[in-house]
């Protein structure tokens, strides 16, 4: 048989079964090219090893379902990981340029301030001292969200993996 084990054969046995079943075996087992006890015995050993009942119609179909349900989560949980990272790295990048700009404008501003008389460059310096705190401390924070909101996600996203295992 393609794709299964089999089983070691330890001989044969009769197994009484209505005439209805008996003649979806047969015609099944045509169907796929197989002898019927080798039809049957896939069949029985496809139930066993899922541990499904083959009484219970809706309950298998709900676990297979649940089984690919399953794998597509995980599918789709290992592509949103890949496109956070396309989204978080740029993010952070950019925070990296804003902040980069921002003290090479603060040293320009400097530059400019050091060709001013001594009084006024004294007066706009504590001003430019004053914006470099404030942008710092609000660069501060940025980061600080940023790098935040990426820890919270992941760790929902562990927390949620650890249930599902």
């Amino acid at each position: 048989m393609m794709g299964a084990e089999q089983p070691e054969d330890k001989g044969y046995t009769t197994v009484r079964m209505t005439v209805g079943a008996h003649e979806a075996v047969v015609k099944e087992a045509k169907r796929f090219k197989l002898k019927n006890i080798d039809y049957m015995d896939a069949a029985i050993r496809y139930f066993a090893l899922r541990g499904l009942n083959p009484v219970e119609v809706e309950a298998r179909e709900g676990t297979l379902i649940m089984k690919q349900v399953q794998r597509l989560g995980d599918r789709l949980f290992a592509y949103m990981q890949e496109e956070e990272q396309g989204v978080l790295v740029p993010m952070l990048e950019e925070l990296i340029r804003v902040r980069l700009t921002t003290e090479r404008i603060l040293r320009l501003e400097e530059v400019l301030l050091s060709t001013l008389p001594e009084e006024e460059m004294k007066r706009k310096k504590d001003k430019v001292e004053q914006l470099r705190l404030q942008n710092e401390t609000a660069i501060q924070e940025q980061i600080r969200e940023v790098l935040g909101a990426g820890r919270s996600m992941d760790s929902v996203k562990r927390g949620t993996k650890k249930q599902e295992k």
